[in-house]
């Protein structure tokens, strides 16, 4: 539990007493991406992209939960996925993406003249993801050496 606990501190992830299966998927990735050497400043920046871009998209008014991004994460890859969510940006059956269902406050000036564009926001996410991933091919095989010499040596009757 702690070292869950230093994830969401260091993330600025909620805490809670309850999580959805989405966040423990969230969670697996935030863990897996720092055992793959991604820089804490690498992952936080995606998390950041991929936030704002499905907040342009209006993904957060399809659920009341304050925790809509953490809840919809999935473990599927796909190059129509985002990374650390998981959400298809593909074509979608049922509600169309885009369409605002939450009540909001109204702004001064309308998203787009304070520099909101969803396109924008979706380049730098995927910039942000390509970067990421291009880290975990480099990674691969160290990974792999170091999952084969465990291997070894705790298969090794010798040293027991």
């Amino acid at each position: 539990m702690p070292f869950i606990m230093t994830v969401q501190k260091s993330f600025g992830l909620p805490g809670g007493k309850e999580y959805s299966d989405g966040y423990a998927v969230l969670v697996s990735k935030l863990i897996w991406l720092q055992l793959a050497s991604v820089p804490k400043k690498e992952i936080q920046a995606q998390l950041t992209r991929e936030r704002k871009l499905l907040e342009l998209l209006k993904v957060d008014s399809l659920t009341p939960s304050p925790i809509w991004f953490e809840d919809l994460c999935v473990d599927k890859f796909r190059p129509s996925r985002l990374l650390m969510s998981g959400y298809d940006l593909g074509h979608r059956a049922g509600v169309q993406t885009g369409l605002d269902f939450s009540e909001r406050e109204s702004e001064l000036f309308g998203s787009q003249e304070m520099g909101d564009d969803a396109l924008r926001a979706l380049k730098l996410c995927m910039e942000s993801q390509n970067t990421i991933l291009a880290r975990l091919r480099q990674e691969i095989p160290v990974l792999s050496s170091a999952l084969n010499w465990a291997r070894r040596v705790s298969t090794n009757r010798e040293l027991r």
